[in-house]
């Protein structure tokens, strides 16, 4: 039985490390959008639809990750 507790541990704690990473990718994310603020409007227009979509997805992984942990 133990190695069913440890092998849950080792799932919980990766799925906190994936949660982090995509929580700093999102943060990440946010800087990018707002850098692109200072590129000429077509330029910017494509990159904050670019950057909408990444975000997007990340909240869905981070979702994800959410609703499994619980």
């Amino acid at each position: 039985m133990t190695h069913g507790r440890e092998r849950h541990s080792d799932l919980r704690q990766m799925a906190e490390s994936q949660l982090s990473e995509l929580q700093n990718m999102r943060v990440l994310l946010e800087e990018a959008r707002g850098l692109s603020r200072n590129l000429a409007y077509h330029r910017r227009a494509r990159l904050e639809s670019t950057i909408g979509e990444a975000l997007d997805e990340v909240d869905q992984h981070i979702e994800q990750l959410r609703a499994a942990r619980s």
